[in-house]
């Protein structure tokens, strides 16, 4: 990008760079969590949502607060129950609504139509 295009951006954005909000923050708890949630979070990010993974260890309650401090839409958490039966839970930061369950099959899918729900 050059000098000149990114001045532009950053004066109609009122001096800031605009802001990509992550579409997900994933959240892993449990042994074998974090390679599955990682394998959720490349599929997802292979079809061209922005996913931020939690890296590192940390209780469930931290993973948490940093989905919400990042300001991501949604959080996708996986844990040994999810990893049990094939899914993924969705929880949306942004407004209240249920958490939901997708399938690990069809994730991309299933995403992208809990996402715009939860962007309203």
């Amino acid at each position: 990008m050059g000098s000149e295009r990114l001045i532009a951006l950053m004066r109609d954005a009122g001096g800031r760079l605009p802001e990509r909000r992550p579409d997900a923050y994933v959240v892993a708890q449990g042994e074998g969590a974090y390679a599955y949630a990682f394998l959720v979070a490349e599929a997802l990010r292979n079809a061209g949502f922005a996913i931020v993974q939690h890296a590192g260890e940390g209780s469930f309650k931290s993973q948490m607060k940093k989905a919400d401090a990042s300001q991501a839409w949604t959080a996708l958490i996986v844990g040994e129950d999810e990893m049990r039966s094939g899914e993924v839970s969705l929880k949306p930061l942004r407004r209240e609504a249920q958490q939901l369950r997708l399938r690990r099959d069809g994730i991309v899918e299933a995403f992208a139509g809990a996402l715009a729900q939860a962007r309203g």
